[in-house]
């Protein structure tokens, strides 16, 4: 019998006779912390402090707890007047990682004795006005070569790039690059533009990547750092749609039969070779329910112009569902990234299911990049969940589903909630992907797992999973996390 095997029985068995946070196996310990708030916002850990952050809010408030990871204990962290968003950030002369704010006014971060707000970055935002119930994490925070951690910034007319210097000082570029504006509401919806960051003209140094107009548009990273505030569009041949064409919606005056929206998913190395390729997600739609998403593929090459790809896609993914998500990720330790999609019918049958059972489907399908760089026609491997719909209440709950490398060896356990009080556990197989039968864990679930984080929180090669309890559970679960530690 394989190892894993033996040591999740004896998970199962011991976590049988207690789940009260001591070890219940020996490699493994649940952990439980209690909060003064909800953690029903958003986790992030800050590498090298062995510290989680824990967002929550309600209709009237909003918190921030910092966990300890060393003793488990959790402390309320004061929130700056303007902040909107929170992330983490290497600084000069700190060390580990950071808590940064991005508020109205600029970055800011707490003072060490955490009594008040220290303005580091002053810069304006899309952000003018505050939103008192939420506080989020949010991706503006880069690392674009120096090991500083630098400031991306959207207003409605550019985006702004704060270069930290090795004194703590910041140097300013206005990248000419607008906020992504959707104006079929009753009043304009304004965003910032996702970046990508990739080394366009292979000069060994990070540029940024913006889509605009249905065009690749570069802002070079010059020699000594700094970076151009007019973007280079680059000619690769791949046609992507523009916002007008992407805003395809029953009052916009088109059929949507035979339309196709093609959108930039990913800039990543996806074969292994060292240099980027891309994914481009297609779209295709039949009417305003259905619509069938293939992901094509172009690997990237070297050229004397730089980073190049091919016209054709060199393989695809097809499938006939609409994704909930997409993960891009190596599950089977072989170098090369894979496709994790979990996804559901939005038709007619699906509409009828959720009434006459309060429940859909969900499909969870993983594509294999093989050694000849081509995904399979067909999911490798499918496994199915169910999804809980209230339509009294207005509200879905999402199964529990995760990858996590528990064992630390790189190859990705799949796992899978069965209700609000098991958790099965498919290991690695090298001829399925996954074990036919899971191991099955007598664990509290969430009721709605899509706050669910895999985290490495012990820095031991081995993920961990953080279980988050709002105060909409059970009495003796409300305002928890539960963490399960792999050792």
């Amino acid at each position: 019998m394989p190892l894993t095997v033996k040591y999740f029985r004896c998970c199962v068995l011991l976590l049988l006779l207690s789940v009260t946070g001591k070890a219940f196996a020996t490699g493994s310990e649940l952990k439980t912390i209690n909060l003064p708030h909800p953690p029903n916002g958003d986790m992030l850990q800050l590498a090298g402090r062995n510290q989680l952050l824990a967002s929550g809010y309600s209709q009237f408030a909003r918190w921030l707890s910092l966990v300890d990871l060393t003793d488990y204990s959790s402390r309320m962290l004061p929130v700056p007047d303007d902040a909107q968003f929170f992330s983490a950030a290497v600084l000069a002369g700190e060390p580990g990682e950071q808590l940064v704010f991005l508020g109205l006014g600029g970055v800011s971060r707490l003072s060490k004795d955490a009594s008040y707000a220290q303005r580091i970055v002053a810069s304006d935002s899309l952000y003018r006005v505050l939103d008192q119930n939420r506080l989020r994490s949010a991706n503006f925070v880069v690392e674009l070569g120096s090991g500083l951690s630098d400031f991306l910034i959207a207003d409605f007319q550019h985006t702004h790039l704060y270069r930290q210097q090795a004194d703590g000082s910041f140097t300013h570029y206005a990248l000419q690059i607008p906020a992504l504006v959707q104006s079929w509401r009753s009043s304009p919806d304004y965003t910032p533009r996702k970046h990508y960051i990739v080394d366009v003209n292979l000069d060994k140094k990070p540029d940024l990547l913006f889509v605009w107009q249905g065009k690749f548009q570069a802002f070079l990273q010059q020699a000594d750092g700094s970076f151009s505030t007019e973007p280079r569009v680059m000619d690769w041949p791949q046609l992507l749609s523009t916002e007008q064409e992407a805003d395809q919606r029953n009052d916009a005056g088109r059929s949507y039969s035979g339309q196709n929206i093609d959108t930039l998913r990913e800039l990543t190395d996806l074969d292994g070779d060292g240099v980027p390729d891309l994914v481009i997600n297609r779209e295709q739609l039949a009417d305003a329910l259905e619509r069938n998403n293939s992901f094509r593929i172009h690997f990237g090459r070297r050229s004397e112009q730089g980073l190049s790809f091919n016209a054709e896609p060199d393989t695809l993914i097809t499938t006939d569902t609409s994704p909930i998500d997409v993960v891009i990720d190596d599950f089977n330790n072989d170098g090369r990234k894979d496709f994790y999609i979990p996804s559901t019918h939005f038709g007619v049958g699906t509409i009828i299911r959720v009434l006459l059972r309060g429940s859909a489907n969900l499909d969870i399908d993983f594509y294999l990049l093989n050694a000849q760089r081509q995904y399979s026609q067909k999911a490798d491997f499918r496994q199915q969940a169910t999804i809980d719909v209230s339509i009294g209440n207005l509200r879905y709950d999402m199964p529990l589903f995760q990858l996590a490398d528990i064992n630390g060896d790189g190859f990705k356990a799949l796992l899978i909630g069965e209700g609000l009080s098991q958790l099965k556990v498919y290991q690695h197989d090298d001829k399925r992907l996954f074990s036919r039968r899971s191991e099955r864990l007598k664990l509290d679930l969430p009721r709605d797992a899509r706050k669910v984080r895999v985290m490495d929180l012990t820095g031991n090669g081995k993920q961990d999973l953080i279980l988050p309890f709002d105060s909409q559970e059970a009495e003796n679960l409300r305002n928890q996390l539960h963490i399960l530690l792999s050792y």
